[in-house]
């Protein structure tokens, strides 16, 4: 799976919606219902519905990583009744530093939203080498990884 997200009408509505993760996400199981909201051009916050005090920086994966891809597997295709790849938004929860240069994306493992039907679910991706602590920028270290897996 490869995408481009630009912010557009599309994403502007969709801050509206609220998705729902039947299986909730790794370490927050009993939280189902999230809401996405973009905050900047570049961060969004997917935020708890049931705990609005917990909530995630996120950001789309392809806008730092044009290289970023995986197949979703046929058991994901059907737990969130994809039909076409075009529904599907992928994002990615951040850990911000004090030095936003330094922060990184879980590459490993993307938050996959289905915008038809407003299903989603984390997803860690198996054989791959993404990791939890990818730099958001390129140029912050020159094989792209910080930290431990």
């Amino acid at each position: 799976m490869n995408q481009q997200n630009n912010l557009d009408s599309t994403e502007e509505q969709m801050a509206k919606e609220i998705y729902t993760l039947p299986k909730g996400i790794p370490g927050f199981e009993e939280l189902r219902s999230f809401t996405l909201q973009q905050h900047d051009e570049v961060f969004s916050l997917f935020s708890s519905v049931e705990e609005p005090a917990i909530s995630f920086v996120t950001v789309n994966p392809f806008d730092f990583h044009s290289d970023y891809e995986f197949e979703l597997s046929p058991e994901n295709v059907n737990e969130l009744s994809v039909i076409d790849q075009s529904d599907i938004l992928v994002r990615c929860i951040v850990t911000l530093y004090d030095e936003i240069k330094n922060s990184t994306a879980n590459l490993l493992a993307p938050i996959v939203l289905n915008k038809q039907n407003n299903l989603g679910k984390q997803i860690v991706l198996q054989n791959t080498e993404y990791i939890t602590k990818h730099s958001l920028w390129r140029d912050n270290d020159s094989d792209n990884k910080v930290g431990d897996v």
